[in-house]
This record gives structure tokens, sequence and C-alpha cells, in this order.
């Protein structure tokens, strides 16, 4: 079961002081003393342990013990959906939760209370929905392609496609970077989920030993139809400019993932970094020296994978490198011929009716800005 079009939390940190949990002391590493010595027992290095993480498990939680000068330390703990095993696609909510924490509690690092747990601050917190691509020409592919060509060209927006074996799709933002840009620097990302979990070796064994059993003959599990939408809210700040106030891990649960604010957090950084949709034929009027800058235009968008504006700037640089005014000339130059007044439709590979009806479709999906 896949549950579709339906908000979900995929992921998140949590800290809480490290004098409210119980440490394990028979742990071989964690928060003890490492040290390291050559072959004649001289000492190279001693240094406390704070960090652990389970290599050889399937699924492991992140732990991370953080001191700050003059507080007391910290812990952070990383957990995802992956905790859920089988369940892994209904997401982290007020059923599930449970489930984390006994998760934790089992890893045999640490005992945490629920009480404790759930009064925790939650942070980096992955927001996503799965959507499946339903229209005849509708694929990720073709998803990723107008998402590039929608792209509006913006300074530190780091926007990229990539078409990997284990993984396709396109993203906005750096989810690492994102600072105090909480508007107009989220990360937003789509992705093949079928083809991530499948293909990519650091998903295979949890896909192996946990979901291709309950998965077999879901018609949704298809790796050029079943698109994954992932956005990331960093912490209370970024909550506040949705008009959220959510404190704790008991805050962050209790959300109505259905809400009109929730689904803001995909649709807000959907419409900065992406214009609406338009078919478009240019004008007939087009002289042959303004159809010679606008296939250069459209042979370098389509070569680099970029949009049309994005072109117009990589163009007037090799022309103009050195020069800035003549730069800045040619690039309004160039944008004025690729913004010419567009009547009727453009022509595409796609029979027209259906190409209508797969635009609808991801309009509607909130994938795309509808264009007003």
């Amino acid at each position: 079961m896949i549950p579709l079009d339906k908000v979900k939390i995929d992921s998140f940190r949590f800290y809480l002081p490290l004098s409210k949990v119980i440490v394990n002391s028979n742990h071989s590493e964690f928060m003890r003393k490492i040290t390291r010595v050559n072959e004649d027992g001289e000492i190279l290095s001693e240094e406390l342990k704070l960090t652990h993480f389970n290599k050889e498990a399937i699924v492991s939680p992140k732990y991370e013990v953080i001191r700050q000068f003059g507080n007391a330390p910290d812990i952070a703990i990383s957990i995802n959906s992956k905790f859920l095993l089988s369940k892994y696609f209904t997401g982290i909510n007020k059923e599930t939760v449970d489930i984390c924490l006994d998760f934790i509690n089992a890893d045999g690092l640490i005992t945490i209370t629920k009480e404790d747990f759930l009064s925790s601050i939650p942070l980096d917190i992955d927001f996503c929905f799965d959507t499946y691509l339903s229209s005849e020409v509708g694929t990720i592919e073709e998803v990723v392609r107008i998402c590039s060509s929608l792209t509006i060209p913006q300074k530190k927006q780091h926007a990229q496609s990539y078409n990997r074996l284990d993984n396709k799709g396109y993203q906005w933002g750096i989810r690492e970077k994102v600072g105090k840009a909480y508007v107009r620097g989220q990360f937003l990302k789509y992705y093949a989920k079928e083809l991530e979990l499948t293909k990519n070796k650091k998903t295979i064994p949890f896909f192996e030993a946990y979901l291709k059993e309950p998965l077999t003959g879901n018609k949704h599990f298809e790796h050029d139809r079943l698109l994954r939408v992932e956005t990331t809210i960093k912490n209370k700040p970024h909550f506040k400019t949705y008009g959220l106030e959510i404190q704790t891990i008991k805050d962050l649960i209790d959300l109505d993932l259905d809400s009109d604010e929730v689904l803001s957090f995909f649709k807000r950084p959907m419409s900065i970094y992406m214009t609406g949709y338009k078919e478009i034929k240019h004008q007939v009027e087009m002289t042959i020296n303004q159809r010679e800058k606008y296939l250069l235009c459209y042979m370098k968008a389509t070569h680099k994978a970029i949009s049309m504006e994005q072109s117009v700037r990589l163009i007037a640089f090799d022309m103009h490198p050195q020069h800035k005014r003549k730069n800045r000339e040619y690039r309004n130059q160039l944008y004025a011929i690729i913004n010419m007044q567009e009547v009727g439709k453009k022509t595409h590979r796609h029979n027209t009716e259906n190409w209508a009806r797969f635009i609808s479709e991801i309009e509607g999906k909130n994938l795309i800005p509808k264009n007003m």
C-alpha cells in the first residue's frame, strides 16, 4: 500500500539534554575514550567518541553528543521512516511515532522515555508526498524536463537535474546550506522513488528486506511514474514563516498534514523557483535574425538541460565576456526575443490532447505553478 498524494513526515533530527537519556555504559565505543597507539605502544591520539551509527545494520539511528561552551551537553538523534520497516510509505505520524521510539530504545545505545521524546526539539524535518503520474504521456523524465524549462534563473538557487542509473529527478536549493533563507532558499526535490529504492546501493538492502514482498504487484510502484516530492523545514523559525508554532515533537505529530498550511510547504518554494507552464508559438513576424537568435537560445538550453532564460546568460557571456555593457545589452536583446508576444500552441512530440491532460495533471498535483 502506497498512500498517494498525502503529505507525510519522512524524517527529522531531534535533540534533548544528555542528562535526560540513559546511556548504555557497556557500549564498546559511545561516550568512551578511544585511544590509538602504534606498534611500540606509544599513544598517538585520544578522543572521546561522541557519535555513533551502526554501519552494519540495514537501518540505524544516528547519534551525536553536542557540547557547547558553558552549557550542559545535548544529544541529537536522527530518525526516519525506515524505522517503520514494511510500513515505510506510511510516514511518521501519531500512529507510528511510538514505533520509532521503540526502535531507538531497542537499538541498545540509549534509553529515552516517551515523555522526554515527545518534548524534544525537532530539526531538519523532511516532509514528502508520493504521487503517481497516470496520464498517457506522463513520466518523471517529462516532469524533470518541464521543471527545467520553468525554473526562473536566480542567484544561489542551486537548481539541477540528474539522470543516474540509481535515480532521476530535479531539485532546488541545498538542504544543508539554507541558513536563514527560509523563504527564498527552501530545499525542494522531485525524484523517482521506485528507482531510488531498487537501484541505489544504500537502499537496496532495506528494499529487499522489508518492501519487496509487500510491493510485489503494486501497480503504482513504477520507476518512471511514482514520483516523490520532498522538502525540508529546518527549525522553529522556519515553521513561523508559515504561521505555525512548532516547538516539540508532540507539536510536530499533532500537525494536520492535510491542512493548507502544510500543503504550502510545497507550493511556496515551487512558486518561487518556477513560473507557470505556457505552450507557445512565437509570432510568424519574427525576423530571420531574431529566429536565428531564438534557435541559438533553444539549442543551448536543450544541450545544457537548462531553461531558455538561463541559456541567455551563457550566450551573452560567450559573446561579450569582458564587456559588461555589451553583455547586458545583448542579454536584454535575447530576453526580448524569447519573450515576444506569444500566440497559439507549441508543437511537441506528443498528441496535443494527451499533453494537455498531462499538464493539467501535474498542475492539479501542485508539481508546477498554475499559469494564470
